[in-house]
């Protein structure tokens, strides 16, 4: 069996400092990819014209009439995801044999005047590596409202796009 200093520093040498990194940057790229897909998603909004028509009652019967606009003067907002909180968890387990066997038999035979002697030997030195590692990243996303800057930009979108509503 292998020595508990060998197994200590097989799990001394690993990179566990590498593996926390990558995880940390997976979470920091997956916040950065939510953000550019809320900004690209207002772009988007912005060019969206968005046309309610309805039918109003009047003397000679009905008329039909259309309020448009672009989708964030209706107050139509993509949903702003942040990361709340994370987990990051690293298992590692390493197992290491060491084994060895010698075998010496001896068989004497003696007969009259001759004699006969047979001697078995075994020899085996076994030796066996196993490194697992795995690691789990957990994290908690939520809505978020929007930063203040950025309302006021799309307010001001609104403002200078207002919905048409006909008399």
């Amino acid at each position: 069996m292998a020595s508990g200093s060998a197994i200590a520093q097989e799990l001394a040498s690993a990179p566990f400092d590498e593996m926390i990194k990558n995880l940390l940057l997976a979470m920091v790229a997956a916040q950065n990819e939510a953000n550019t897909s809320f900004i690209e998603g207002i772009k988007e909004l912005a060019d969206t014209i968005v046309e309610i028509k309805y039918k109003k009652k009047t003397d000679s019967g009905e008329e039909e009439k259309t309020i448009s606009g672009n989708a964030l003067a209706f107050g139509i907002l993509p949903t702003m995801l942040q990361i709340q909180s994370g987990v990051i968890e690293v298992k590692m387990a390493i197992t290491m044999e060491r084994r060895t066997d010698f075998q010496v038999g001896v068989k004497a035979k003696a007969k009259f005047w001759f004699a006969s002697v047979s001697v078995d030997a075994k020899y085996s030195n076994t030796y066996s590596y196993k490194a697992e590692a795995s690691s789990y990243i957990r994290i908690q996303v939520a809505p978020a409202p929007p930063p203040q800057p950025l309302m006021k930009a799309i307010e001001k979108i609104a403002a200078d796009n207002p919905p048409q509503i006909p008399a």
